[in-house]
């Protein structure tokens, strides 16, 4: 049978049909018959679909699982706390739900009233992983004083070597190598001891640096690894340290492909502009968002809310480092990194803050 045509609302409800489309809080009216007849465009927001394509259809068709029966709602008020809304583009929203008895007009029905709950547990999160980046912060200035006399050595002796091969001799273009990733390195460590402030930025296209990072990675990736994009053009250049960006980027890439050693898989890198977007203390006009999500076998849950501090690792041979490097490098740009994993799908969202000085 097809879905049956929607009920309209009685005309005396019109006034409030025009005061519920107004409110910035999700709201949907079930009827008697627990068919949807009433969904604002907050409500249609969090389901990403227009209210009018919705009509009609059970109240079970949005919200599965919520509640075994809406009679449990037909005396009292019930609030249902931690739903996951899982959007049309897969994408999933917590929400807390309130349902109550609802008389609109004279018709018995019931008042669905849903909250965003997703900002809520972002602030607690980038609270934690500030708390995070603090203990790490130290760990790795201390680790960067330890590292820096081995560079030295090892760049004053590959510098001896050139001196004892031709320049146009096939060693030499190794030794170059060596010579460059040790410098690059030396800066790194550099980077960590120095105040904020020293930091080289300039503004870049976040897609180039992207592009960047894919080509040093090309050679670690395993044969079943793939990479899909999916890039918003429309991003503006960022004013960034692009060096410390690289060694961010490839740290998150890393742990993608090792998490998909075994059985391989797709890496999806997606950038993306939010509006109006906390970090911190500070809500910001634009942040990019660079968001790289894997296959793999997920990060176990007795160490996920860990992972930024350093010297915690869910891999036998890993050092527990690059990802508190990651987040070092962020918060020198006043971003941030948030993890969300489950076997089958974990994503690293790399938040960069587009300012208007700098932009």
């Amino acid at each position: 049978m097809g879905k049956q045509k929607p009920r309209m609302l009685p005309p005396q409800a019109e006034f409030f049909r025009e005061v519920l489309e107004g409110l910035t809080t999700a709201v949907i009216w079930v009827d008697g018959h627990q068919k949807i007849a009433f969904m604002n465009v907050a409500a249609g927001e969090i389901f990403q679909l227009s209210p009018n394509r919705i009509l009609g259809s059970r109240w079970q068709t949005l919200l599965p699982n919520l509640l075994e029966s809406l009679d449990l709602a037909s005396e009292k008020k019930i609030t249902i706390h931690e739903y996951v809304v899982e959007q049309a583009d897969l994408d999933k929203v917590r929400v807390s739900c309130t349902i109550s008895p609802y008389e609109m007009g004279t018709e018995r029905g019931w008042l669905f009233e849903l909250y965003n709950t997703e900002r809520h547990h972002r602030i607690v999160e980038e609270d934690e992983r500030w708390h995070q980046y603090e203990a790490g912060n130290l760990l790795v200035r201390t680790l960067a004083h330890e590292i820096k006399n081995p560079l030295a050595g090892i760049l004053g002796a590959t510098q001896l070597l050139q001196r004892r091969y031709k320049p146009d001799e096939k060693a030499n273009d190794f030794l170059d190598i060596i010579a460059r990733e040790v410098q690059r390195l030396k800066n790194l460590v550099d980077r960590m001891l120095g105040p904020r402030q020293s930091a080289h930025k300039e503004l870049h296209n976040i897609h180039e640096l992207i592009r960047y990072v894919l080509q040093i990675i090309e050679g670690e990736k395993p044969k079943n690894v793939f990479i899909k994009l999916d890039y918003d053009p429309s991003i503006p250049e960022v004013l960034i340290d692009f060096e410390a960006m690289v060694q961010a980027l490839l740290n998150l890439l890393k742990n993608a492909i090792q998490a998909m050693h075994q059985y391989g898989g797709l890496i999806t890198i997606k950038t993306r502009v939010q509006h109006k977007f906390t970090l911190g203390t500070q809500t910001y006009p634009l942040v990019a968002m660079i968001s790289i999500t894997d296959e793999g076998e997920g990060i176990p849950p007795e160490v996920f809310d860990s992972i930024f501090y350093p010297m915690v690792s869910s891999k036998k041979e890993g050092s527990g480092l690059g990802l508190p490097v990651a987040q070092n490098v962020l918060r020198q740009h006043d971003g941030l990194i948030v993890a969300e994993s489950m076997p089958g799908k974990t994503t690293f969202n790399v938040y960069l803050p587009l300012k208007q000085k700098e932009r």
